[in-house]
């Protein structure tokens, strides 16, 4: 039996591959002078959304029209030289409500010093790297809305995802494939293996016969990296009894290229866990050694593996 999520049937993800050392910048918050509340279904589409990896989750802006000259305000834990950052414009459930809802077509930043610099983007469902004119160090930003374009349905405008880079760019890598031992066949392929390396923490592989010991994925990296760091995130996260009703990682393998392993322990928690590494190579195995049992149902769930370099 599988849970019915909250996911995609058809979701196209990033393609920037970036193989750049480098470090995301930390947003300490997020803040919008309008958001769109759903009273009827109970959902808040909060600024802090766009801090999230998970395609579900974004923020919306309150307004009857599309909200043009409302905006967001990005503050970070003290000054940052900004040189550029990535924007998820739109609604990312699926391709139909991407391109049902706006999505955005022109910001302006707004900095501290009252200079303003203004961004357009193409009207595609990835996520794009934008270069600042001049690198900027600040302590925050307002984002406003100034163009979009226009949904097929809706005139509400999200953004689902933000991230903000130093003069390096983004250092975890995206536009991953990856193979399987086995995967849930159903009509939509909802829960095949490339919903492990897509981007978002809520689309999921799920493993077919079994309770998903000794079942593997192997990523390719696209070539040769230089691997610093490995993140899972798994089990079926939108509740806690959602979580502990299908099974979980509790220890996985990593095996490179070249042969060798590393061992990582999980802790029960749908939170994505990171794991410190050290090596070059092409291709990571991932196998799941050891696995927690569900409550309810015997199938195996994974979020999302992730690579920085």
């Amino acid at each position: 039996m599988r849970l019915s999520a909250f996911v995609v049937t058809s979701l196209i993800t990033a393609s920037l591959a970036c193989t750049a050392a480098a470090a995301e910048i930390k947003i300490a918050e997020v803040t919008s002078n309008s958001v769109l509340v759903d009273r009827e279904k109970g959902i808040t589409y909060a600024a802090q959304n766009v801090l999230s990896a998970k395609a579900g989750e974004m923020w919306v802006e309150g307004e009857p029209s599309s909200g043009l000259g409302k905006y967001i305000e990005v503050k970070f834990d003290g000054d940052q030289e900004v040189h550029s950052f990535r924007i998820f414009a739109g609604c990312f459930v699926d391709l139909d409500f991407w391109k049902r809802h706006n999505r955005v077509a022109m910001v302006e930043f707004k900095y501290p010093d009252f200079t303003s610099e203004k961004f357009e983007f193409e009207d595609k469902m990835e996520g794009q790297l934008i270069k600042l004119a001049e690198p900027k160090t600040v302590s925050k930003v307002k984002i406003y809305l100034r163009q979009v374009h226009n949904g097929s349905t809706w005139a509400d405008t999200p953004i689902t995802r933000l991230q903000f880079f130093d003069k390096g760019g983004p250092n975890e890598l995206t536009g991953l494939t990856a193979t399987a031992t086995s995967e849930y066949e159903d009509a939509d392929h909802t829960y095949a293996v490339s919903k492990a390396v897509d981007g978002w923490d809520d689309t999921y592989w799920v493993n077919g016969a079994g309770d998903g010991t000794g079942e593997s994925i192997t990523v390719d990296l696209g070539g040769s990296q230089k691997l610093a760091r490995f993140g899972i995130a798994m089990g079926f996260g939108d509740t806690e009894s959602f979580f502990k009703s299908s099974n979980r990682v509790a220890e996985a393998q990593l095996t490179f290229s070249d042969g060798s392993t590393k061992t990582v322990n999980l802790k029960d928690t749908a939170e994505l866990q990171v794991f410190d590494l050290d090596v070059s190579t092409s291709t990571v195995k991932v196998t799941f050694t050891k696995v927690i049992k569900g409550d309810a149902h015997d199938d195996l769930y994974v979020g999302e593996l992730r690579f920085w370099n």
